[in-house]
């Protein structure tokens, strides 16, 4: 039991991680089959021990939290996601389910499971209000911009209250023109035709969703007021309405009817204009529908059939290690080239040295791989009977392929490192993260012309960066070179001066310390309040201060102060933002605070799902009033918020004697301080 049960906790961490990665960052760490095989080993874990499950697991939960980027919307039916089916075992129970709640003689839909971004667009009285994506599925961020740079209606002839409900997606020929673009401008191409388009909906700019082609393929209609009987009067009533509703689609009455459907659809998968992952089993019968009702999580009136991953046999030409920002070694197999579900793959991870040994994968052997709609494609396991005779196991080198360095293996980790900081990868690797969009957003250093700077001698560390126009023409000449013209200069020169005022999160976040994401900057730089406070930190050596913070754990801590005992990452530092002795090449700006209030001094903790607010918006918010987060409740803490099903915190406060506040409380002190 114990076993299982830290396995459990595990799980439930590492799901809700590629979840955020997936749903939150458009970045998906891992394929849809393996996120799909540690879901189901959750269930099973669930289902022997049930005591276990509860509202945060990820059975429970739909999607991810939404942005903070974006206002939010509250949608008036939840979004709910589609439970997976992955055999005619699957298909069987689910269909058996279904007639014994309605009869015999059920038919059902089947639509293409497009691999998208779901969306809810709201019209009242025929106008087009408001768009939202399905966020957690209560509530979805804004895109109402966005939405309206799309071709689709704005008006139309039903004049009541609706929801119209699809997926956006790209084409896969407009998915390769942008990757293409993006491949000659030196900036990160997507992984894939749904990264794209959840990336190009979810933008702060509308005008960047305007330029990328997107399109909405719709599939239901949500009104009180509607009255139609079946899903295919849906599907017809939308076409006539101007919305773009699958060609492949099927009424069938039978299992095998529509086995038959979706045979035929995965045969033909390489051929369609998008990306599909399955074929949805719906319901036709829409009072059955209603009739059938939801689980917290998914609808019980449709399933998704998902398609096998798609594989392929190569060879692998050659292994190579790569060195990444943070000194890791990855390894990736050069292969003959291959299609696979219509894309032609020509590399493929090999994740670490472990695996490479693990799974015996060598230079020229047959291989098999994998590609699932997921981000890199991997390499199942080599095919052992075609092994050449002359055959060597994959050495992994034990010297930098980029500076020479011995490489390192911590105890514990997986990571085989690269330690040397002057090691000239990890340098460019560093330069690219410094400019990018959560950092300096620096237009026009991508990773193409960062190298060709850092190569010439014009760019060798950050601050260089700063330096580049004051110097240009006194010491070299830009124009022309590396494709810049006079325009392109002068928008670069505009770029890097517009650059040099920064929040101290973004700050932060573009030192690129190990362990230190977008999130984590964001706390830290809350903590600390000021570029002041953070040189005075590594001045004064307080680095442990930064323990009190809820989500920052001593391995974060031991990377923070590695980095900045450093001699050159100190340097770096002071050149940018200064010291006592000297101003630095930017301005760092103070966390924005508010003085004074209910919450000033105080120490507060959160425990349950809070519904207004996310655990990192409430940590924010808490922080910028003058107060402490913590993760555990003690003598020195203020109030405990509690949000629906609180666990031992709660007891711990009732306990102690400790103030507990609803959320809806905590909601009406935020609001009263702001408002002084």
């Amino acid at each position: 039991m114990i076993d299982k049960k830290n396995r459990y906790f595990e799980l439930k961490k590492l799901l809700d991680s590629y979840s955020r990665q997936y749903y939150l960052l458009d970045d998906p760490a891992v394929s849809d089959a393996e996120y799909d095989k540690l879901y189901n080993e959750l269930l099973a874990i669930e289902a022997e021990f049930p005591e276990l499950k509860d509202a945060s697991s990820p059975s429970q939960k739909v999607g991810a939290k939404v942005s903070k980027k974006f206002k939010r919307i509250t949608h008036a039916t939840e979004m709910l996601s589609l439970e997976n089916a992955y055999d005619e075992e699957d298909i069987a129970e689910f269909i058996e389910r279904v007639r014994k709640a309605g009869s015999e003689n059920v038919d059902f839909v089947l639509e293409p499971k497009f691999d998208g971004l779901s969306v809810s667009i709201k019209y009242k009285n025929g106008v087009l209000v408001n768009a939202a994506t399905r966020g957690d599925g209560r509530v979805g961020e804004d895109v109402t911009q966005n939405v309206l740079t799309m071709d689709i209606p704005k008006k139309i002839s039903l004049d009541y209250e609706l929801e119209v409900r699809g997926e956006i997606i790209m084409l896969k020929a407009d998915f390769q023109e942008l990757n293409k673009q993006k491949e000659q401008d030196g900036e990160k191409i997507f992984a894939n035709p749904r990264n794209a388009a959840a990336g190009s909906l979810r933008q702060l700019d509308a005008e960047i969703t305007r330029s990328r082609k997107l399109k909405l393929f719709t599939y239901a209609i949500i009104s009180s007021e509607a009255h139609f009987s079946t899903q295919i009067e849906v599907l017809e009533t939308l076409k006539k309405n101007g919305f773009t509703v699958t060609e492949h689609f099927a009424l069938c009455k039978t299992q095998e009817e529509a086995h038959a459907f979706y045979e035929n659809l995965e045969k033909h998968r390489a051929d369609l204009e998008y990306d599909v992952d399955g074929v949805v089993y719906k319901v036709n019968d829409l009072s059955l529908q209603n009739k059938l009702g939801a689980s917290a999580k998914f609808p019980r009136h449709s399933i998704a059939y998902k398609f096998t991953a798609e594989k392929a046999e190569t060879t692998v030409k050659d292994i190579v290690v790569q060195v990444g920002r943070t000194g890791n070694i990855t390894p990736v197999a050069e292969l003959v080239p291959v299609t696979v579900g219509g894309v032609v793959v020509s590399r493929a991870t090999l994740h670490n040295k472990d695996e490479i040994e693990k799974k015996d994968i060598r230079v020229g052997d047959r291989v098999v791989i994998q590609r699932a709609g997921d981000v890199i494609p991997q390499v199942l396991y080599p095919i052992i009977e075609e092994r050449p005779k002359d055959s060597k196991p994959f050495i992994f080198p034990d010297k930098c392929p980029c500076c020479g360095s011995t490489l390192v293996r911590e105890e514990a980790e997986v990571a085989i490192k690269c330690i040397n900081l002057d090691c000239q990868a990890q340098i460019i690797e560093h330069l690219v993260h410094f400019v990018s969009k959560n950092a300096f957003d620096i237009d026009g250093l991508g990773e193409q012309s960062i190298r060709y700077l850092f190569e010439k001698g014009i760019v060798k560390s950050a601050p260089d960066i700063f330096e580049i126009e004051s110097k240009n023409g006194r010491k070299f000449n830009l124009q022309n070179a590396e494709g810049w013209g006079r325009q392109s200069l002068e928008n670069l020169f505009a770029s890097i001066n517009g650059a040099k005022r920064i929040s101290l999160d973004r700050f932060i976040y573009s030192l690129g310390i190990p362990q230190v994401g977008r999130t984590a900057s964001k706390l830290i730089a809350t903590f600390w309040g000021s570029c002041k406070s953070m040189l005075d930190c590594i001045h004064e050596e307080k680095y442990d201060d930064l323990l009190a913070i809820d989500g920052v754990g001593q391995s974060t801590v031991d990377d923070i102060r590695n980095f900045c005992e450093n001699e050159h990452n100190l340097t770096v530092i002071k050149r940018l933002a200064g010291d006592e002795s000297s101003s630095g090449c930017v301005v760092v700006t103070d966390v924005e605070r508010v003085e004074g209030g209910e919450l000033a001094g105080k120490t507060v903790v959160f425990t349950g799902t809070l519904q207004k607010f996310s655990r990192e918006e409430a940590k924010e918010l808490t922080e910028r009033m003058g107060a402490k987060t913590s993760s555990s409740v003690s003598s020195k803490t203020s109030f405990v918020v509690v949000g629906e099903n609180a666990g031992s915190k709660l007891e711990d406060a009732k306990k102690k004697g400790i103030k507990i506040l609803s959320e809806e409380d905590f909601e009406k002190i935020i609001k009263k301080i702001s408002r002084s």
